[in-house]
């Protein structure tokens, strides 16, 4: 409790040092240079039940207005738009990579973009980064890693899905990465094999230890708690 209570306020610390900024669904009309920008990706459950919903699985609900409100508190303009139903992974990081791409032409230096994805939305981060093969950028993958065991995630092969971006990324990921994830998730963990299949990458893993119940890490990820959240600012502002 000590030591979630200090994480807790180190993270007040961080967002009040910064001025706070907006979330937004696509790109501002005028991109200011001097800005840092964020695009978060959430998982496959708001795709499915929509933002803010509750999980009756991890009995939790996914708070992507608070995810998203904390980064914009701790002064990113983030770039947050919400996947409708059966959204395909290529498509999105075909989005993603064009916007950031529209970033860098408008002068906005590479290590002042991150893109965080949670889930599926780590796919897209996965993916996205491959297309824009910048060294500069951060890349933040919330237990984006699918072990062997994720075989029916929301009636998707996650596993298949993960092996497959792994085959397509190989020896093309460049960038800062960032890996999170709970040790009790039973779906996603290390981020080794895409680190393996890219040599010369790598990747930053941060195995949290949440006390969760077994089977429910993946839902740490569902708000912005400081035990994970606190470490992302400070990678991301390293």
């Amino acid at each position: 409790m000590k030591r979630l209570c200090l994480a807790l306020g180190l993270s007040i610390s961080l967002l009040a040092s910064t001025q706070a900024q907006e979330v937004l669904r696509d790109l501002p009309a005028t991109i200011a240079p001097d800005q840092k920008y964020l695009f978060f990706q959430h998982g496959l459950s708001v795709e499915q039940l929509g933002p803010d919903s509750y999980s009756k699985e991890f009995r939790k609900t996914y708070d992507t207005t608070a995810i998203t409100a904390a980064f914009a508190k701790a002064g990113y303009i983030v770039i947050a738009e919400f996947r409708p139903k059966g959204s395909r992974v290529p498509a999105y990081a075909d989005r993603i990579s064009g916007q950031v791409r529209q970033l860098l032409a408008a002068g906005v230096p590479a290590h002042n973009i991150a893109v965080v994805g949670h889930s599926k939305g780590g796919y897209i981060v996965i993916a996205s980064a491959t297309r824009l093969a910048n060294p500069e950028i951060s890349y933040a993958l919330l237990a984006g890693c699918a072990l062997p065991s994720a075989r029916n995630i929301g009636g998707a092969d996650a596993r298949a899905t993960y092996e497959k971006l792994i085959a397509d990324t190989q020896g093309q990921l460049q960038g800062h990465f960032l890996a999170q994830y709970d040790t009790t998730d039973e779906w996603m963990g290390s981020c080794s094999e895409l680190e393996a299949a890219n040599p010369g990458l790598k990747i930053e893993e941060s195995a949290t230890q949440s006390g969760y119940a077994a089977g429910m890490g993946h839902s740490l990820f569902y708000a912005p708690e400081a035990i994970w959240f606190t470490p992302l600012l400070k990678w991301l502002d390293r």
